[in-house]
């Protein structure tokens, strides 16, 4: 996928963004509105500023989300073996038949995170489910199916649900590093996974919800403890840098090891 597909500096780095492959056309943006509310039973204004090319969607909250509808990328389908659940054949036959992509730009999350990743997530979900195939989030770079989603927004005002949908987590040979935190003005996080990659990421997951959920990062030598073990916090980074989202890290990094751990 080119690096004008990625679109990660599509906003700064405390917006979110989501780029979704869609099969309508300009009357998409009504059957937004009309899905959901049918689904969350709330109200979604919707407006064209530029027919088929600029909209704005105004979420109950009184926040407002930019619409951009870009040109198709169908190498999205590339990140589907990626993705944390899997995608359904014809949802992967629809990514690469999209008629457009549709961006959607929330800007100023850290100012309220909870309540605007939350309602950010529900617009997410109406979009999957009014029928676009994929949500791709450039910030994590992740490509979610909408079973996913669905999954998700049981409760998305649980950290837990947020934190699986907006942050994700890259490694290389020794160290497992998150992506996506920094939109929520926090660290990123990392830490080894000698003990195993399912080991360090649920690690990772467990203490950025944790975080995402207090809004605010441990503080250097705080010793935390992720089911049977105790894990200490150090100022970083002790890894690499994120060479895929450069931003990632602009708020520093947390180094997770066990108590006393040597880096």
């Amino acid at each position: 996928m080119s690096s004008q597909a990625h679109r990660a500096d599509a906003a700064d780095m405390h917006s979110l963004v989501a780029l979704l492959p869609v099969p309508w056309g300009e009357d998409g943006l009504e059957l937004l509105r009309e899905v959901h509310q049918e689904t969350w039973v709330e109200d979604l204004d919707v407006a064209w500023e530029v027919p088929g090319e600029r909209g704005t969607i105004t979420l109950r909250s009184g926040h407002s989300v930019t619409l951009m509808v870009d040109e198709p990328i169908p190498e999205l389908v590339d990140l589907a073996p990626t993705s944390k659940h899997p995608f359904a054949a014809a949802e992967i036959h629809q990514i690469e038949n999209q008629q457009a992509i549709w961006r959607l730009v929330l800007e100023g999350v850290d100012r309220d995170p909870r309540r605007l990743a939350a309602s950010f997530a529900r617009l997410l979900t109406t979009a999957v489910e009014a029928g676009a195939p994929a949500v791709f989030l450039p910030a994590c770079v992740q490509l979610h199916p909408p079973a996913l989603l669905r999954h998700l927004s049981m409760d998305f005002n649980q950290p837990d649900a947020v934190i699986n949908l907006f942050v994700s987590a890259w490694n290389d040979d020794e160290w497992m590093i998150t992506r996506g935190l920094t939109l929520f003005g926090l660290p990123e996080l990392e830490t080894r996974h000698n003990n195993g990659l399912n080991a360090a990421y649920f690690r990772l997951m467990d203490i950025a919800s944790t975080m995402f959920l207090q809004q605010s990062p441990f503080p250097d030598g705080a010793q935390l403890q992720v089911g049977p073990q105790l894990f200490e916090a150090r100022t970083g980074p002790s890894g690499p840098s994120d060479p895929q989202v450069p931003f990632c890290g602009h708020h520093g990094t947390l180094t997770i090891g066990t108590v006393s751990f040597d880096t």
